[in-house]
């Protein structure tokens, strides 16, 4: 019986996520699946063919924005894509989840359109989601109105809803995990393991990962953290500061201003744009910071007890109902907060 998985991606460790899952499950080598991918991320993993894979625009600037309003180039790609797809017994879609116009527009407008017989659909990792019951409690959620506008503009209409982001149609019937046990199963029929490739590392560097919501940390609390971080730096290593990637410009962050500041502290700045996870290795880092970051979750199923990950503002970053699951997750990963008389 001829099958089809359909990865849907926006993100480059979503798609390092979907590289794990064709790895996991030996869809490179099978003869009785096809692979495909739709993503605007750039990095789509190579082992995918490139007749099978969909590369969708990111919009990241107002010019990208208005070529879709005015063009609708991203709809019109996807519905050419989906309409070149052969007839197969039984098609997967395998998306991260449900808070995202691609994900969103597919399951309501494209699904329907699919040359097949049986679609089911299935959630793949994409850091915390696997591990806390993430919810949109009504329709005018600030995130969820922003996709409801953006996707009218771009011509792919984003239907809002309540519920749990991973399942709020109540629809998956696989779930991806690398941590099967922590996995919230949500309606879903089986939970299936995949790994990470283990990898070792060497060094003495740290490496700081920036946040996105400045908002959440004064000075005043940063200034602590400064001095924790401090106790890190020696002669023998760099302290290496990795902004955030949706940080458009250095100046509005705080975190990094806050260390520019402190003259105790000698600050590399790293601009990569590739996925902390590949970085790791090439700077020698073994000790990384950040504010409960789900990187960390990723590099310590990479790299185990080679690094050391450490979290710091839990309690102001992540709601209330959310914190136990973080604790949980990070205690069964042994990622240890920065200090405990600031949590």
């Amino acid at each position: 019986m001829k099958k089809a998985i359909i990865f849907l991606s926006f993100t480059s460790s979503q798609n390092q996520s979907v590289q794990n899952c064709i790895h996991s499950l030996g869809l490179s080598d099978s003869k009785e699946t096809d692979i495909f991918m739709i993503s605007n991320a750039s990095n789509i993993p190579k082992i995918i063919l490139e007749s099978n894979r969909l590369q969708l625009c990111k919009i990241s600037h107002w010019k990208e924005g208005l070529k879709q309003i005015f063009l609708r180039q991203n709809k019109q790609k996807l519905n050419t894509f989906i309409q070149s797809l052969p007839k197969y017994n039984e098609i997967e879609v395998s998306i991260p989840h449900f808070l995202n116009i691609l994900c969103n527009y597919f399951y309501h407008h494209c699904m329907k359109k699919l040359k097949t017989n049986i679609v089911t659909i299935s959630l793949y990792p994409d850091g915390m989601l696997s591990y806390q019951p993430y919810t949109i409690n009504s329709i005018f959620h600030k995130e969820s109105f922003y996709r409801w506008m953006s996707g009218w503009l771009f011509g792919m209409p984003f239907t809002r809803f309540t519920g749990q982001i991973a399942d709020p149609y109540f629809c998956v019937k696989k779930i991806y995990s690398y941590i099967p046990k922590l996995t919230i199963p949500f309606q879903s029929n089986e939970i299936v393991k995949i790994k990470y490739p283990r990898q070792k590392t060497h060094g003495e560097n740290v490496l700081i990962l920036g946040h996105f919501n400045q908002t959440k940390f004064n000075l005043v609390f940063l200034s602590q953290i400064n001095k924790m971080i401090l106790l890190f730096q020696s002669n023998k290593n760099t302290i290496y500061y990795k902004p955030h990637p949706r940080m458009s410009q250095l100046s509005d962050d705080i975190f990094y201003q806050s260390l520019l500041n402190t003259p105790e502290i000698a600050i590399s700045l790293l601009q990569d744009k590739l996925p902390v996870e590949s970085l790791i290795k090439s700077i020698n880092a073994t000790t990384i910071i950040a504010s409960v970051s789900t990187a960390l979750i990723n590099l310590k199923l990479i790299f185990s007890h080679h690094i050391s990950c450490y979290y710091f503002g839990l309690n102001k970053y992540i709601l209330p109902e959310y914190t136990p699951y973080y604790k949980y997750i990070f205690e069964s990963l042994s990622i240890k907060p920065l200090t405990k008389l600031y949590e």
